[in-house]
């Protein structure tokens, strides 16, 4: 399935703008339409226990509204950029209820890194969690504090031979279909050696065209599943990382395991989470 249509969370993080100019580009890449998400930070009318002074209140409702113009103003200038079609929403509510509504209208949901720094609307693990079990679509994680790519190259798959790991090549063929170098990393966990899973895999990307490399790493005793997918990522100087996510239960809350949640704390590449 083509890319035709993504969406980006826009914020008041200090890494918002970086990650819309990003989301820009990369509609572009693919000829696809962007929607810019905001959801405005509604002033409170209790705080502490106390009603806010009908001054204070104006004041804050004030300094929503500027970030709001702010946001949708450098959304405009970098559709008209990257010559896209560009439609803009701002509306109130819970922004990952908001997200996981309108993604399921996209081909892709960009978000940004959990707890970015400088703002107070940043989604947390979970909160992402949320977005990628119920909206259905592929959610594409950015870091902060790092410059990202132009475009998407070299791309770290995690393998481990799951539904939700194949589920997430799939999700990403688009992306795939365009890069240079694919390594897809299984974790070998076993004495009678690699999984053959691995390698199945891999005769499938080149089945369909693409340069894909199956790249075994013994399980590493003091570091995790985590910690050594983000050291072969960088190592392999990747583009973007790749791997499924889990979830389970009535109220569909990603339970996100020890690697996925090191990998989205202490990332410093793209990762494309797929459920």
């Amino acid at each position: 399935m083509s890319l035709r249509r993504i969406c980006v969370h826009i914020d008041d993080t200090a890494t918002s703008a970086a990650r819309l100019r990003f989301s820009g580009l990369l509609a572009r890449h693919h000829d696809a339409s962007l929607a810019g998400i905001y959801v405005p930070h509604r002033p409170g009318a209790v705080h502490s226990g106390q009603r806010e002074s009908s001054g204070d209140h104006y004041r804050t409702e004030g300094r929503a509204q500027t970030a709001l113009h702010a946001a949708e103003h450098l959304f405009q200038e970098v559709c008209a950029e990257h010559d896209i079609a560009g439609d803009w929403h701002a509306p109130f509510g819970a922004p990952t209820t908001i997200l996981s509504t309108f993604a399921k209208s996209t081909d892709l949901c960009i978000v940004g890194q959990p707890d970015s720094p400088g703002g107070v609307a940043a989604l947390g693990v979970d909160g992402i969690g949320d977005i990628v079990v119920s909206a259905g679509v592929p959610v594409l994680g950015l870091p902060h504090n790092v410059t990202l790519p132009q475009e998407i190259r070299r791309i770290v798959i995690a393998w481990n031979g799951s539904r939700e790991a194949r589920r997430a090549i799939g999700d990403a063929w688009q992306l795939l279909g365009r890069a240079q170098d694919i390594f897809v990393v299984g974790i070998n966990r076993s004495p009678a050696g690699d999984d053959p899973s691995l390698t199945d895999i891999v005769h499938l990307l080149e089945k369909h065209g693409l340069r894909a490399k199956p790249v075994s790493i013994r399980q590493d005793t003091e570091a995790s599943d985590g910690v050594q997918l983000l050291a072969v990522t960088e190592e392999y100087e990747a583009d973007l990382l790749v791997m499924g996510a889990y979830g389970h239960g009535p109220t569909r809350e990603l339970v996100f395991g020890g690697a996925t949640r090191t990998v989205l704390k202490h990332m410093s590449t793209p990762v494309l989470l797929s459920h």
